[in-house]
């Protein structure tokens, strides 16, 4: 009985002009996304190298000027994160603001 439905349906689909004209365009939107997903992530991939090779090539004193503001930055023993329920409510607020990209 399934067989016998399956047939009727695959072969009331395959005859149906309604059905292939969607089939048609819902394959050429695809393609098209494929297509500009890819043009975007080369695009990406283009600035990411840029931005390296101006990083690479630039000064060593932005470099020293870095690397004394992340050190300043990192003195002293690390903080041990809350516990219990108000630590799980200040990770929770942490990540969607990273998610949302609010604060640093």
């Amino acid at each position: 009985a399934n067989y016998i439905a399956n047939e009727i349906f695959v072969k009331g689909l395959a005859n149906s002009k309604t059905f292939q004209k969607f089939a048609v365009r819902t394959d050429h939107t695809l393609r098209q996304m494929r297509q500009g997903g890819e043009e975007s992530i080369n695009a990406r991939l283009d600035e990411f190298h840029k931005a390296a090779q101006e990083a690479a090539y630039s000064s060593s004193t932005k470099f020293s000027e870095a690397a004394s503001k992340a050190s300043s930055k990192m003195s002293g023993p690390p903080i041990p994160p809350k516990r219990g329920f108000p630590g799980f409510i200040s990770a929770l607020g942490k990540e969607i603001k990273k998610d949302l990209g609010i604060g640093k």
